[in-house]
Formats: structure tokens, sequence, C-alpha cells
């Protein structure tokens, strides 16, 4: 049987039809800024007062641990919010619960042990479901690893955020563009092997295994002034020499 040339037509056009179509590539979430590119931001006292809350609530104690002293960075593009990525750290000798000696007991080797691993550190790779919420603003999944007490796991975490570009009203406070993140989350000790001391039954009556997060961070593309460290030597002075004896006369 010989087909016609509409015939041809017709049945490439029902094989067409019952392919499988390739969803769109999705378009990347661009906020309403003048900035474009991808810019790096440092966290920035100047910019705002970053901070990490902790709250455990368990059987028969709360309490909340506060750190004020967030380090990092990170590179956004304002056009292609899912390009995010960077670093985020806190020392766990700068967290504290409002007793020195929980604060000290938190620094323990059952416990943080801040001597062998000093930083919580945070690594995200990439930006997932984000959504568009207002001119300058988005709320986001930020999706990487979380490094604790030597173990390092993946985490997701939902955030918001809040872009601004440089203008009169921020160049009072830091030169640059300024980025606000805020996420909240649960983090649980026994995934990354802290159970407190052996036998005390401490996690689940006076300290939660699961840990309620929220964190506030403020960056701005302008590097935050270096801090003033200590001489690692103590300056030296010359001897002091006596004055000499007056002449004789």
């Amino acid at each position: 049987m010989m087909l016609t040339e509409k015939g041809v037509l017709a049945a490439l056009a029902t094989l067409a039809l019952t392919l499988p179509t390739r969803p769109a590539a999705a378009q990347p979430t661009a906020l309403d800024v003048k900035a474009a590119g991808e810019k790096t931001f440092y966290v920035n006292s100047r910019a705002g007062n970053s901070q990490v809350t902790i709250l455990s609530q368990s059987t028969l104690e709360d309490f909340t641990t506060v750190c004020n002293q967030v380090g990092g960075q990170w590179q956004v593009d304002p056009r292609n919010i899912e390009s995010l990525h960077g670093r985020f750290s806190l020392r766990v000798e700068h967290m504290h619960t409002g007793i020195e000696l929980r604060d000290h007991d938190l620094r323990e080797p059952a416990w943080f042990d801040a001597a062998k691993y000093p930083e919580v550190v945070i690594e995200i790779t990439k930006a997932e479901e984000v959504k568009k919420t207002g001119a300058s603003a988005a709320a986001l999944k930020l999706v990487g690893t979380c490094a604790l007490h030597g173990k390092v796991r993946p985490i997701s975490i939902p955030c918001t955020m809040t872009y601004l570009d440089e203008s009169p009203v921020t160049m009072k406070l830091v030169k640059g563009d300024v980025v606000r993140l805020r996420a909240e989350f649960e983090v649980k000790l026994s995934d990354y092997g802290i159970t407190g001391p052996p036998g005390s039954e401490t996690i689940g009556l006076k300290v939660s295994d699961t840990q309620a997060i929220k964190v506030t961070i403020f960056g701005a593309t302008e590097r935050p002034p270096e801090e003033l460290r200590p001489d690692k030597e103590p300056a030296t002075t010359a001897p002091v020499r006596p004055p000499p004896p007056p002449p004789k006369g």
C-alpha cells in the first residue's frame, strides 16, 4: 500500500503526538533589583547583628543557647537565586546558655568537645524550591552539609532572603549591597554522635535531642573590618639605664 504525501504527514503528526515531551527548562528566579551577576557577600556586623539561637526543650528543663559571632561568606546572583552557595560557621566557645557552668559543660568532650571540634560549619551548595515573595525577597531551601562534632551530614534549611541594593540609607551602615537571610530548622544531637555523659540519661531529661535553631544573618558586599589581634610575642623594651652620676665639683 502506497502512502500519499498527505498520509505521510498525517502519520508523522500522529507519531509526534505520541512521543513524550521534555518539560521546559525552569527559568532562574530573578529579583527586581538593580544588581546583576554573581556577587560575594560577607557576614558583616555593620550591616546588622547576625545571631544564632538554639532552643532546647526537654522533660525537666528548657534553655536557649545564643551565639552573636557568626562568620561566613556566600555567592549569589540576584537574577538567579538558585545559584546561591557559600559557607557559614560559628565557634563553640562563642555559644552561651546564660549559665557559666553549663557553658563549660557544653564545651566538654561529652558534648560539643570544643578542643577537638572548635567550629560548627554549614556548607551550602545550592538553593532549591525558590519562590519570589516580593520585589526584592524570596523564600527558598538551602541544600548542603553540616559539620558538627566530627561528623558531616546532609542538611536542608528553609530560608527567606531579602536583597537591598546600595542606597543612601544602606550606606549609613555599610558600603555595597546588603542581604538578610533568616532560617528556622532542627538538628538532632544524636545524628552527630552527641549523647552526653555515658549513663547519665541527660538527653531527654535535661537536654533535648532535637534542637530548634533560628538564624538571622546580615551580609554585605563590603568586607568586614579585620579584627584586631594581640601580638604573638610581647613587645620588648630596652633596659632602663640609671642616669650618670653628677660631675664632681
